[in-house]
């Protein structure tokens, strides 16, 4: 747009805010962040590239990309560390264990894709305890100080400065997040432990990622990323009520044994402060001395899943964060670092999320529920200002487990059918409404009443032109009911009038030149 004037240029920015309609509050923009490891990570050089051109089509800001510790550490199967071994120097690791993470920096950053980077376990056998159970041994008490060190040559060799074996600088990725799900046992051992004042059990987990979010956030800042993005948390959204080494923990306890607080939130002290590895005075300033990353993180990350209820149906066990109570969250999390000497909110990153479908899990939704509520789930979060990204968990389905009839539902336990397309590669509604949200969050009016539309075109650059496309009963065609210009991200939140019930649809022209059209929203006019 050309002014010519500074009174032009704020005319134009307030009847741009006029006509976006945005509510009081509402995120002006929310990172669009994808995950599919399978693909990204264990995909094979040209899978990796047409996912990549995929998820840049689709719009996708951020991809999410595991590094997982294992992969890249010599002798990962071995208890003893390899002699001379030096985990914080990117040059000592194995030919090759970087290799995968290297194309995918240098072929996302080509096509303007973000990373961020979760440097997490499965760990070396070398860097971990010794459990009594074989099946714990990658995820059981790891070293805080090896994964330091992991983590310094993630950050070295990801600076920007350093050049992979090819001869080429590698991109510097400037956007990091500490272990995966810490409160979920399939991550991380011990959950819990004998209480050695003869106590029950009591919390091991928080205890045992506090070290490592320690020790990864003073890595990260000695390698040049001090002032990068570092999330903490990665919490998955529920725990189980029974205690064990292996059973996981609600993120409600998990958090406030993790910031040294007890279930009332005051801080702990003396011998309950000591076997959580907090300082026994129980001074916030003591506490935050010893654990730089409470404070010291740029936000926490949070897994919101719900996988089959609806988004607005809030968990009836306390201390669960989903989709339907991000509120209680954030509460939770703002009261925790005021009582360690921070009043503020917390920027919220949600990086995992999505719905399980049926097909193929019994269990899941039908798959045009999957597409309203991921719908639902982004207007959710987009009116929220502290949630800064919103995430989407695969754009494929796992395969099935084996051994499983797949009409059952042990074929599907442990996997995820939360993606966009089904194994076979077939859309689902999902892929369409990812595209092209679209909501209401009223879908009944009074005649002569406006209808809030809210929706996304996901893919825009700049500020897109879409068509509110409205179908009304015994219409033969479709109308434009309004055409309004999205915000800088994307986004339309507007009003329109209808006169009787019928269908809202969203529609845009992609960069690619082609238009993209939402799904159908039915809506109903009622009487005075």
């Amino acid at each position: 747009m050309r002014l010519t004037s500074p009174a032009l240029a704020l005319l134009a920015g307030l009847l741009a805010l006029l006509a976006l309609a945005a509510p009081a509050g509402a995120s002006r923009f929310q990172e669009s962040t994808f995950q599919d490891d399978d693909l990204l990570v264990y995909g094979e050089p040209a899978r990796v590239a047409e996912t990549l051109d995929t998820l840049k089509a689709l719009g996708v800001d951020r991809l999410r990309v595991s590094v997982f510790w294992k992969i890249v550490a010599p002798a990962f199967a071995e208890d003893t560390k390899p002699a001379g071994f030096d985990g914080g120097d990117p040059g000592a690791y194995p030919q090759g264990a970087w290799e995968r993470y290297d194309r995918l920096a240098h072929e996302a950053t080509a096509r303007g894709l973000e990373l961020n980077l979760n440097l997490t376990g499965p760990a070396p056998d070398w860097a971990t305890g010794t459990p009594d159970r074989a099946d714990l041994d990658e995820t059981y008490e790891p070293s805080a100080a090896e994964f330091a060190a992991f983590t310094r040559a993630a950050g070295t060799r990801y600076s920007g400065t350093y050049s992979g074996p090819d001869g080429r600088t590698l991109p510097r990725i400037d956007y990091w997040s500490i272990w995966n799900e810490p409160n979920q046992a399939g991550w991380l051992t011990p959950q819990w432990v004998p209480d050695p004042r003869g106590k029950g059990m009591v919390e091991a987990a928080p205890r045992i990622y506090r070290e490592l979010a320690d020790e990864a956030l003073l890595a990260l800042r000695a390698t040049g990323h001090g002032d990068d993005t570092i999330l903490i948390g990665e919490t998955a959204p529920k725990g189980l009520r029974v205690r064990g080494v292996a059973r996981s923990m609600a993120p409600g306890r998990f958090i406030r044994r993790l910031f040294c607080l007890d279930d009332r939130g005051r801080t702990l002290k003396g011998t309950s402060a000591e076997v959580q590895g907090c300082p026994v005075s129980g001074a916030p300033a003591d506490i935050t001395a010893a654990h730089p990353s409470l404070l010291g993180a740029s936000g926490w990350a949070h897994h919101p899943y719900e996988l089959v209820a609806a988004p607005s149906r809030k968990p009836r066990t306390s201390g669960w964060y989903t989709i339907a109570n991000l509120s209680d969250l954030q509460r939770l999390l703002r009261r925790s670092h005021a009582r360690l000497g921070r009043n503020r909110a917390v920027p919220l990153y949600l990086t995992e999320f999505g719905y399980q479908t049926n097909p193929p899990d019994p269990l899941g939704v039908s798959q045009g529920k999957q597409a309203a509520y991921l719908a639902e789930s982004e207007f959710r979060t987009y009116a929220d200002p502290r949630v800064r990204t919103h995430s989407q968990f695969l754009l494929v389905d796992d395969e099935p487990l084996p051994g499983y009839p797949t009409t059952t539902t042990g074929a599907w336990g442990t996997t995820f059918q939360s993606g966009l397309r089904t194994l076979e590669g077939r859309a689902k509604p999902a892929f369409q409404a990812y595209q092209v949200p679209v909501f209401l969050p009223a879908r009944s009016v009074r005649r002569g009443g406006r209808l809030r539309v809210w929706g996304l075109a996901r893919a825009a650059a700049g500020r897109p032109l879409v068509e509110v496309l409205v179908r009304e009963r015994g219409a033969r065609r479709t109308r434009v009911a309004r055409r309004v210009r999205g915000s800088g991200a994307g986004y339309v939140d507007t009003r329109i009038r209808v006169r009787r019930s019928g269908t809202v649809r969203l529609r845009w022209r992609h960069p690619d030149g082609r238009r993209r059209t939402s799904q159908a929203v039915p809506f109903t006019v009622r009487g005075r």
